[in-house]
């Protein structure tokens, strides 16, 4: 018969067994298969210390010219950021705030250690030996970014541009933008960053990837492709009357002509004067499922790959086109669509592309301390959405 001492100390001894055995498991989790997830989180202790106990990396264009560099201080090392119009993709690295933007996606190759190499990771980690800080070549070009930023004004909104077959971001303006050096500026930062963090324009927000907006007649030119694909004839004839209703169960409710124009419309016509009434009877011709399918080709209602947060567009609220005036307002870049420039940006890239949709980046390759090249930021896997006739035609 089992003594309640011995049955107590059984219990006891299974219970320590299994509080180890949780620990050993989340011990395994955390350092196996989330430690690359530690290790770049914008707000791992480990990279923000790094931010002021020696310089990290510069951040450059494709040219060469800096971006973002270190310069020593008394109390150590502190960024320098040379171009506002692109705080928020160069960001920011704060010892108290954190990281952001390419300092925070790129933030182990910024202080020595490159992601693909392995070694060099786990000797900083573990032996403390780090190799000079590198440099990050991003693909913008500072004379386009100026023309951009220039375009924009100082109106709310977005520019982006990018190489249509390599997916490389030349140009990236987002407005209204910040001064990242004062967020940096230990006498500075705090009220800096309360003011950015309470900002109703939310200056911090990249609105060139992070920004959804209706499209408008941009939109148009998936509605052609969706129905050159279909077999669509482009040089067919279609009546356009302002106002325009398909049948009198819409009510009241009408398309309007963007060109006031009125007569018989081929789709040359239709993009000529952008018009609003053709494209929608042309998204009626096709049907929602086809115009669904390559809106969804071409990326809206995911997010694009990007080595940056990129915001999630949509189609409509429900996530389908369930009734014929959201059908006929979709065709011309109305209803509930919500896209970003960057998703936009990449639809007509996919054009003149030859139909194949590139993998946007901002980053472009690594260098070590040297300027070697140490690692190519490679695209990845590019989609055929539209055959080449179809772009071509388009």
């Amino acid at each position: 018969m089992t003594s309640p001492i011995a049955a107590n100390i059984r219990s006891l001894t299974l219970t320590l067994a299994l509080a180890f055995l949780v620990t050993s498991i989340g011990a395994a989790y955390w350092t196996v298969l989330a430690s690359d997830q530690l290790a770049n989180d914008p707000f791992n202790p480990r990279l923000i210390a790094a931010t002021n106990d020696r310089p990290r990396g510069a951040i450059v264009d494709r040219s060469g010219a800096p971006l973002a560099t270190s310069d020593k201080v008394e109390s150590g090392f502190t960024r320098s950021y040379k171009d506002r119009t692109l705080a928020q993709v160069v960001g920011y690295a704060s010892s108290k705030f954190g990281l952001s933007g390419i300092e925070a996606a790129y933030a182990e190759s910024l202080i020595g250690q490159d992601p693909a190499d392995p070694v060099s990771i786990w000797k900083a980690r573990y032996l403390g030996d780090r190799a000079p800080a590198g440099q990050v070549v991003l693909g913008i070009d500072l004379k386009i970014q100026k023309a951009a930023a220039d375009a924009l004004g100082g109106r709310k909104g977005a520019i982006v541009a990018l190489d249509p077959k390599t997916g490389a971001i030349l140009a990236s303006v987002s407005v209204p933008s910040y001064d990242p050096n004062q967020v940096v500026d230990q006498s500075k930062q705090d009220a800096a960053f309360d003011k950015l963090s309470h900002d109703p324009d939310h200056a911090l927000l990249n609105r060139a990837a992070q920004g959804l907006y209706p499209p408008g007649s941009i939109f148009k030119v998936v509605t052609g492709a969706a129905a050159l694909e279909s077999g669509f004839d482009p040089t067919k004839k279609l009546r356009v009357d302002d106002p325009y209703q398909a049948d009198k169960s819409w009510g009241d409710y009408f398309v309007r002509s963007a060109s006031h124009a009125h007569g018989l419309f081929d789709m040359s016509d239709g993009f000529r004067l952008s018009e609003n009434i053709y494209f929608a009877q042309v998204g009626l011709q096709i049907g929602a499922p086809k115009l669904t399918d390559y809106a969804r080709r071409f990326g809206v209602g995911s997010t694009p790959n990007l080595d940056l947060p990129a915001a999630k567009g949509q189609l409509s609220n429900s996530g389908s086109i369930d009734r014929p005036t959201l059908l006929a307002d979709t065709s011309y870049g109305q209803g509930e669509l919500l896209v970003s420039p960057l998703q936009m940006a990449l639809i007509y890239a996919t054009i003149a592309n030859g139909g194949v949709m590139p993998t946007a980046h901002y980053a472009t390759e690594v260098r070590d301390a040297a300027g070697h090249v140490v690692r190519q930021i490679a695209p990845g896997a590019q989609a055929q959405v539209i055959s080449p006739n179809t772009a071509k035609t388009l």
